[in-house]
């Protein structure tokens, strides 16, 4: 059982990775295009956030 939940918890570390990367495209794009600063503040914020709760799981 521990050995299945170890699994888990890497396949969540795959995907956090794989989402963590999207935003990051998506954050370079948003950037190309003409947008409010405030848009670009939250997206910002946002990808700090999930930044941060990976890091954040990853030392669990």
């Amino acid at each position: 059982m521990s050995k299945q939940d170890r699994s888990v918890t890497e396949q969540e570390k795959k995907i956090g990775r794989r989402v963590s990367r999207q935003v990051s495209v998506l954050l370079t794009e948003i950037e190309k295009e003409d947008v409010p600063d405030r848009l670009l503040d939250l997206a910002r914020e946002l990808q700090k956030a999930l930044n941060d709760k990976l890091e954040a799981r990853a030392a669990e």
